[in-house]
């Protein structure tokens, strides 16, 4: 992102707008990118919490081992 034109007072930066308007859009963008970093990184720290807690990777299952192994066939 290239940043000299962002201070510049005699010209929009894009045609058609105002100057304030620019500013408020970019403040805007930046706000909501910021958001998705802390949310990254706040994913990130609960995973590492969750392994020093014993937990591993998401997506692995348990297995019940008090059920048969082979369910009893229906009698007909």
């Amino acid at each position: 992102m290239k940043l000299p034109l962002l201070f510049r007072r005699d010209k929009a930066i894009r045609q058609g707008e105002e100057p304030q308007a620019q500013m408020e859009k970019l403040l805007a963008e930046s706000l909501r990118t910021l958001g998705q970093v802390c949310a990254k990184v706040a994913d990130l720290i609960e995973a590492q919490r969750l392994e020093r807690q014993g937990y591993t990777q998401q997506n692995n299952f348990l297995r019940r081992l008090d059920q048969d192994p082979v369910p009893p066939s229906k009698k007909e």
